[in-house]
Order: C-alpha cells, then structure tokens, then sequence
C-alpha cells in the first residue's frame, strides 16, 4: 500500500489510581499519532506526533517518584514530534534526514520552551580498489536550536530570568581505507560546539553572546600486515572538553585579581588513550618445531593519559592539541592545570602446551593436555594534582597457571577417578608509591576436580596468599597478612535429589609493625545443598471443550543447610556460630503461573556475648502470573 497512520487518545484525571500508578494527583491528557508512506521504496518517510496536557495542582503531592519537577507544576502543554527519510537509489550514497520538534508551555511560569533538531547522514561504500580512496566514509551533522522565552506581561519578579537562544553544531566523518590486502586504516573525527546568546527579561536590549561548550574526538585504529606472523595493530583516540564559565566571575593569583564576563574564561579537560598490540605464533616461525609450535606471545603497550585545566582564555585553541605529553600552553596568567594523570602499562601473556605436537601414547598421554600460561604486566602512572606530584608502580609478574587434564591416566587411577583436571597457580604482584611505600603479596593456588567412582563429581581447592606493607620513607615494614583458603565439595544424585555437601575453611592473619598480631580469625563451615526438580504432568477436562487444559506441575525444591564455627584469640566479637537453614520450592502449575515459598531460619550463638545471641525466621510465597 501507500501508506499507514494511527493514533491514540488517553485521558487519565487526578481521581483515578491503581496499585501500579505511578503519578498520583495529576491529570494527564495524551494524543498521539502516526504516519508511515512507504509507497516510495527509495524513499519511506516516518511522521510521529505526541501531544500532552498536565495539570498537577501540587508537585509535592504526587507520590514517592523522581518524575515530576517542580516546573511542571499548574498546567503544562507540550508537543512533540518527528520527521525521517531515508534516500537509498541503486549504488548512489544513502542519505538518512531526520528532524524534530518539540515545544513545551508552562503557564504558571509563564515560560515557553520551543527546540527543533535537524540531522542527516551520508553513508557510501566508494567502488575500486584504490589504497588512496577509502573503501567507505560516512558523514554526519545536526543542528540543534533551543528557545527559552518568558512573558514579561505575566510576570511578577523578573530579576534573574533570562531569554535564551543556544545553536549546538555537531559534524562526525569516519573513513575506511585498505592500503593492501590484510591491512586497514581507519580515521574518524567528530566535532560538537555549542553557542548561547541571552538577554535579561528586564532589559532585553542588553543581551549577550558567547561560545558555551566545545567537545572534540579524534581517533585512529589501523592494523599492517607486514607478514603472515608479523601483523601488529595501533590504536589512538584524543578527546577535548571545553565548558565556557557562563557567570561574571572573579580570579585571584597571589596579590593579582582581575573578573571576567559570562564566556571570557573555559575550563579545559582532555582524555586520551592508544596502544600498540602484537600477537607471535610459532607455529607460523616454525611450524616443524614440535616442543615450541604451540607457543603463543600476545604483547600490547597502552597509554592513557588525562590532564584538567581552569581559567583557559577563550581564544585559545585546543583543538591542535592532540598529544597530552605535550602541555598546553595558555598566554592568560591566570589559566591553571588542577591535575595531569599519564600511564604507561606494558602487557605480555605466554601460552604453551609443551607437548602437544608429540602425541604421546599410553599413561603418558595426559601430558598431551600440559599447558602453561604467564602472564606480565608493569604499569606506571605518574600524575600531578594542584602542584603535587607523585609516581606509583604496579607490577605482576610471574602469574602462572599450570593446568593438566586426564590426571588419572597419569597417576594410573582410572579405577576410581575419572576426568581428572588440576590446576597449579602462582602470582606476584607489587605496588610501589616512590618514596612512600611499598605492598608486596604473593599467591599460592591449586584445585583438583574429578570424577569419584563415576558417581561424585568431586573439587577440592586450596590458596594462600602472603603480603606485607613497607613504609619506605622509614625503610620500616609496617603490616604482614596471612590468608589461606581450602575447599572440599562432592555432588551426586540419589533418585530424584542432587545432594552437595560441601566444607569450608578460611583463616585470615596480620601482624603490625612490632610483630603484634592484631587480627586473627578462623572460619569453618560445613554445608549441605540439596535439590530436587520433578514434573508430575496431569490434564484437566472442562466441559464443552474437547482439549483437556496441560498442567506441567513442575517442582524446584532447593534446601541449604550450613553451620559456620568462627574463632579469634583476638578479638572477642568473632567467637560465636551460626546455624542457617534457606529452603524454597518453586511450583510451576503451567506456562504463565508460577508460586513460589520460601523459608528461612537462623540461630546465632556467642561465645562470651550471650546478649548478641538471636533466633531469626521468615517465611513468604509468591504468586506469578504471567502474560
């Protein structure tokens, strides 16, 4: 067909209110409508319109919600709508336009808000083969206007209340270039200024124009495939940030002073960040090296780098100034940097299966599953906030996991285990602040997982971690924290039950600067989960109806049971334990009903503060309808 339309009327007053409403005291009048030819294929266009009216007598009185404002109070008429095309002809570019209005009366503020927003896109996919024309571009821009005007006739106190005008430019281009096959290019830009004129409403003859805000985004993603192992990839991307002060506003430095009108000065904040990234393969360097083909080095160097500036003159230009390393230099005495933050971090992650080009037969072949992964990072951050400076180091290395599947085959197990896998972890990690301090810590980890007698899926883990501080200033070492972990679990099913019994153990340890133990705390916790999840399926026949109505009568029932024992020799408050007992059973009579219950009780008893012991139970159900 040619085309469709719609629309809809709704009118709500103040009296009516449901459980769910959401504004109360408030009538509400709604208008909209539609409008969609599509007889032209290359070119649809797609009209909406809303119209609302609102009348809300007191904007305090309309319940616990963040929706209305306090302008909205008295009555409020607004509309809104919107207009988009799209051109689309054979191989020409694809024109996108779109236009939008919207206007919004409030009439006891006397004030109308009048805003329109045009935009349109060009996408195009340039034929040929060139590596100097881009494979692709794509071009945006919209113009935004918005009106604030009040009636000065309506008025009672004018002071303070402005007419405004603000026209907000925004223009985007991204390129796509191929220079040769395997490699790309790829540039974009995206530009966003903002600019206000305003006039008092007692003296609009005195009215002002400024710049107001300016946001700019230049980036660049490129990838060059010099060779088939040799393909490393450069990414960088710039953002500019100026926001105009828009009140007079008065500088000092030292003994100097000097005010600046309403768009003189500009508050200046750059975000950046880019990197250099490079994956080796050695079964592309070497592919007939059985013990190293399987290696893989992932490398990357990433900056990222942000500085803040204040009282920035407005003729200055920071659109240029793309390298942050490199810093602005503002001719206004009173232009100060608040902050400058640069980090430089450098990544490199090893993955090896040592011997997985051998095939190794018989007991030996778990080792086919050996691999190991590492994993490097240094990161160094120097930064400098209202003329303080300081430099930190954060650096992990080794952070090794070794991981072996089949581990029954190995250890000639296979009576009584079945798809064995562990794990083996070791890290290392230090953070340094130059000249102040220095935390250290070291991480000790294994798991095992098998399956028991072919019945109990059965995972045990164990960790320790080691760390300490050092108050470099005093060469003193100032804090030393032990924690350790251990993990023991079996599931398995008797008939139509999964039980999981399940023990935990957690000590944690420091010690402070004279070797005073200050904290030192024991966990243990057995636990037991069990679930169950059945359906008894029946039908119901009504009469006159020949399909009898499917009941699924699906039941999940999961119960957990858990009795933590906690100890300290130290702190008296971490003597006590807790019996908790959750239990919840889901019913699913059909599709769209569900009812849930659920149960729960916990005892709390304590060592030495009999005052803090506790019986607590809660119990509730919920009934689900769905539709």
């Amino acid at each position: 067909g040619w085309l469709s339309f719609g629309g809809k009327h709704r009118f709500m007053d103040r009296s009516f209110q449901t459980p769910v409403t959401a504004i109360a005291n408030q009538d509400n009048e709604q208008q909209t409508g539609y409008l969609n030819i599509t007889r032209l294929a290359f070119f649809p266009v797609n009209v909406t319109a809303a119209r609302q009216i609102t009348v809300t007598p007191n904007t305090l009185a309309t319940g616990s919600n963040n929706l209305v404002n306090s302008l909205q109070q008295g009555r409020v008429k607004k509309f809104d709508g919107t207009a988009s095309g799209s051109l689309n002809i054979a191989s020409l570019p694809r024109l996108g336009l779109n236009y939008s209005k919207g206007i919004t009366d409030y009439n006891l503020l006397s004030r109308k808000d009048d805003r329109a927003l045009y935009a349109a896109n060009l996408d195009y996919s340039v034929p040929g083969s060139l590596p100097v024309l881009p494979r692709s571009l794509n071009l945006n821009y919209s113009l935004g206007r918005s009106k604030v005007n009040y009636d000065p006739g309506q008025l009672v106190i004018k002071d303070g209340l402005y007419d405004t005008e603000e026209r907000t430019d925004s223009y985007g281009a991204r390129l796509a270039f191929i220079p040769w096959n395997g490699s790309s290019f790829n540039p974009g830009y995206s530009l966003q200024t903002a600019r206000e004129e305003r006039a008092p409403i007692s003296a609009p003859l005195l009215s002002e124009r400024y710049t107001k805000s300016m946001q700019q985004t230049v980036d660049i993603n490129s990838n060059l495939l010099i060779a088939r192992w040799l393909n490393p990839s450069v990414n960088y991307s710039v953002t500019t940030m100026e926001n105009n002060n828009l009140n007079i506003t008065t500088v000092t430095l030292a003994q100097r002073s000097t005010f600046y009108a309403p768009g003189m000065i500009k508050a200046v904040t750059r975000t950046a960040q880019g990197g250099v990234s490079l994956t080796l393969s050695m079964n592309d360097l070497a592919p007939r090296n059985r013990l190293l083909r399987s290696l893989v080095l992932s490398s990357n160097y990433q900056i990222q780098d942000g500085d803040s500036w204040a009282n920035v003159e407005k003729e200055y230009n920071t659109r240029t100034r793309l390298w942050l390393r490199d810093s602005m230099k503002p001719s206004s005495p009173f232009a100060l940097r608040n902050s400058v933050t640069l980090r430089d971090t450098v990544n490199s992650t090893q993955r090896w299966q040592p011997f997985e080009g051998y095939s190794l037969k018989g007991p030996a072949a778990a080792l086919n599953t050996l691999s190991l992964t590492n994993n490097f990072s240094n990161s160094v951050q120097r930064s400098e906030v209202t003329g303080t400076i300081s430099k930190s180091v954060n650096r992990t290395f080794p952070d090794v996991i070794l991981s072996l599947s089949q581990l029954e085959t190995l250890v000639r197990a296979r009576r009584w285990a079945q798809s064995a896998t562990i794990n083996l972890k070791y890290s290392r990690n230090t953070n340094e602040a130059k000249g102040v301090s220095l935390d250290t810590s070291g991480t000790y980890g294994t798991d095992l997982r098998f399956k028991l007698l072919n019945k109990v899926d059965t995972a045990a883990s164990y960790n320790l971690r080691l760390s300490d501080r050092k108050d470099l200033r005093v060469n003193q070492r100032t804090q030393v924290t032990k924690h350790d972990d251990a993990t023991l679990q079996g599931t398995f099913d008797y008939k139509k039950f999964r039980f999981t019994p399940k023990a935990d153990y957690v000590s944690d340890k420091t010690k402070a600067a004279l070797g005073v133990v200050t904290a030192n705390t024991k966990t243990i916790t057995p636990s037991l989960l069990i679930k169950s999840d059945f359906q008894l399926p029946k039908g119901l026949k009504l009469p006159f109806m020949k399909q009898a109505i499917i009941f699924t009568n699906r039941i999940v029932w999961t119960t957990t049971l858990s009795y933590a024992i906690k100890s300290s020799p130290i702190t008296i408050a971490e003597n006590n334990r807790l019996f908790s007992l959750n239990s919840s059973a889901d019913y699913e009579a059909a599709k769209n009903l569900r009812l849930t219950f659920n149960l729960g009780l916990q005892r709390f008893w304590h060592k030495y503060l009999k005052q803090e012991e506790y019986v607590s139970y809660q119990a509730g159900s919920t009934l689900t309808f769905q539709f």
